[in-house]
């Protein structure tokens, strides 16, 4: 119901027939619609579900978190297997020696949304082991997250999920992972949890040349090899 429809149902039935009250009604009804509207949209549209462009922007100066992401997106260059982005003889150009291959984005507001969740959570967080394993299970949509205790203030991280290319650069960028101050994360893997190889008493786990192994990522590169 807009705001015209609504003052002629708040008159007395023996007015709802007079053409002034109708005319003034009309004459104003816009400029009051356009109100209700501004303070509709204070009260529902300032929330990191409901934001959209500089509402969002907002918010992360709040939260201390922008929509800017450096070194987040390869630059395409001729390079090797297994080597982020990269193509073959004459489909890129080489990279100079102190060349980046690396360059920063701004982050669509679907994306920010979630980017904003996480570092509210940091934020909040008391950064209990719970705290980490929640944190993980919703930066990477899973809910297979195994943060193991390595000692000398160090754990690393499985996730029981396959990350395309860009969300391993997006979680090397981003840093929000929850975890007390002075605690570092050494390592993260992740691995389909229906298919990886294994050993005795692992769960998911399976046998030689029944799957294969997880793969650890850090600094932006894949490196294979290494078991969960």
């Amino acid at each position: 119901m807009n705001r015209y429809e609504s003052m002629m149902n708040h008159l007395l039935v023996q007015f709802s027939n007079t053409k002034v009250l109708q005319a003034i009604f009309c004459a104003i009804s816009d400029e009051l619609q356009l109100l209700d509207d501004t303070f509709n949209n204070l009260k529902e549209k300032r929330w990191i579900d409901t934001g959209e462009g500089v509402q969002l922007d907002g918010i992360g100066e709040i939260v201390d978190r922008n929509r800017l992401i450096n070194n987040a997106i390869t630059i395409n260059f001729f390079g090797f297997e297994n080597q982020i982005n990269t193509t073959g003889f004459n489909q890129a150009r080489f990279r100079e020696y102190s060349e980046p291959y690396l360059s920063s984005t701004s982050l669509s507001d679907e994306e920010y949304r979630l980017i904003l969740w996480a570092k509210v959570n940091k934020n909040n967080s008391l950064c209990y082991m719970n705290d980490t394993i929640k944190s993980i299970q919703f930066i990477f949509k899973t809910d297979i997250a195994i943060v193991q205790d390595i000692y000398n203030a160090k754990f690393i991280v499985g996730i029981g999920r396959k990350l395309t290319k860009n969300e391993i650069l997006f979680a090397n960028a981003l840093d929000l992972i929850v975890r007390p101050a002075g605690v570092s994360c050494q390592s993260m893997t992740h691995f389909d949890k229906d298919n990886v190889f294994g050993f005795y008493n692992q769960k998911f786990a399976k046998g030689f040349g029944q799957a294969p192994l997880s793969e650890i990522f850090s600094n932006n590169l894949i490196k294979k090899g290494y078991v969960v």
